[in-house]
């Protein structure tokens, strides 16, 4: 009898530790799963036009993204706002606190920024108005006799 239990408790933990040492392997099939699963999805949004390009670029697309996704270098997890931020580092330097105000929104109380457009549409566009104020220019016209050609 204890030798049946002996033999029963082996033979759990060598199932446990089976069942720890498959479970990378269900990651990977699972993560190639929902990679193709991915892939099939944006196919048919090619094929049924839901999509802001041709059927051509867009079936293009789709495949070079699951070209990627099978070497572990695509990455749709990165932050859109840091990406835009990026971006304003190659404006010239005055011109970049307007870049981050289209991007974050106003930053200071004379700022409003409007936003129009849709990514279906070609993209958003953001505007960004500061008002500033200055001294007046003052304008005076010229004397007629003075400025009459002799």
């Amino acid at each position: 009898m204890l030798r049946n239990i002996v033999s029963l408790s082996g033979l759990v933990a060598v199932g446990i530790a089976a069942g720890f040492a498959s479970a990378p392997a269900h990651g990977v099939d699972a993560a190639a799963t929902s990679a193709d699963s991915t892939y099939q999805k944006e196919r048919a949004d090619c094929e049924a036009g839901r999509t802001a390009e041709d059927r051509a670029t867009c079936l293009r697309e789709a495949g070079a993204a699951q070209q990627e996704r099978k070497r572990n270098r695509l990455d749709n997890n990165g932050s859109l706002r840091q990406n835009a931020i990026e971006r304003c580092n190659f404006v010239p330097p005055k011109d970049k606190a307007d870049c981050l105000a289209r991007i974050e929104g106003p930053n200071q109380p004379n700022q409003t920024t409007k936003t129009s457009g849709s990514v279906a549409g070609g993209g958003l566009i953001r505007e960004t108005t500061t008002i500033t104020t200055g001294e007046p220019t003052i304008i005076v016209p010229a004397d007629a006799a003075t400025s009459a050609p002799r």
